[in-house]
């Protein structure tokens, strides 16, 4: 038994009036399984009345056991639907099909999103939608995401490790100058020290002068009655 491809579905919608512009399903899908598909599409079309740039939303399918994801496009025209069959397809991957294929429908009909009328786009958008399809069929795609995700924590990290670098550089040239200020201060201190302390010295001369000069007087004074003898 040939197993089935993991999208089931592609679409491109208006979110104005709700208006589906293209569609295309994987060759495999049942009718019932197209039904289930259009339904959870529809379903969160109602839903993007208020939808903004980049706005994303999910809906489990009645009647199969499928995934809808939708994000809107930069503009908030027109969002864009992937259909998953397996259950464990990650949300990342879908959500990175999305913005690929957002991309590609605004680079081939950007000026005719607005005035399409329904599924007039499924001849412009067949061959783009199909080649995601089967590229993000392929189990590898998860694996590159991954390593892209990876690539982008690094850089996150490094520009952190840079960050903390400069801001580290800019500390330590504070803690510099600050050190140089204390040097600073600490010479002044010193020097208003060596100061004072001449001063001390010089006041203490000063009072050991005067203090001889008296005693020398008075030792005079009471020698002069034998002096005059």
């Amino acid at each position: 038994m040939v197993e089935s491809a993991k999208i089931a579905v592609i679409a491109v919608a208006r979110i104005a009036d709700q208006a589906v512009l293209a569609t295309c399903f994987d060759t495999g899908a049942s009718s019932t399984e197209k039904q289930s598909f259009e339904g959870a599409i529809s379903s969160l079309l109602a839903r993007s009345s208020n939808a903004y740039p980049r706005w994303k939303d999910r809906c489990e399918c009645d009647g199969c056991d499928g995934t809808v994801f939708v994000l809107a496009d930069a503009q908030a025209t027109c969002i864009t639907a992937v259909g998953i069959r397996d259950p464990k397809f990650p949300e990342r991957v879908a959500l990175q099909l999305l913005r690929e294929c957002a991309e590609k429908t605004y680079n081939l009909q950007g000026s005719d999103l607005t005035d399409a009328t329904p599924n007039s786009l499924n001849t412009a958008l067949r061959k783009p939608l199909r080649h995601l399809m089967k590229t993000y069929n392929d189990a590898s795609v998860d694996k590159m995401t991954k390593t892209q995700e990876q690539v982008d924590a690094l850089k996150g990290v490094m520009q952190d490790n840079v960050k903390k670098i400069l801001e580290t550089h800019v500390t330590l040239d504070q803690l510099q100058n600050n050190t140089q200020s204390m040097s600073s201060q600490a010479n002044q201190f010193l020097r208003q020290s060596v100061d004072l302390r001449r001063q001390v010295q010089l006041r203490n001369l000063k009072l050991k002068l005067i203090v001889v000069v008296c005693v020398l007087a008075v030792v005079l004074y009471f020698a002069m009655p034998f002096l005059d003898f």
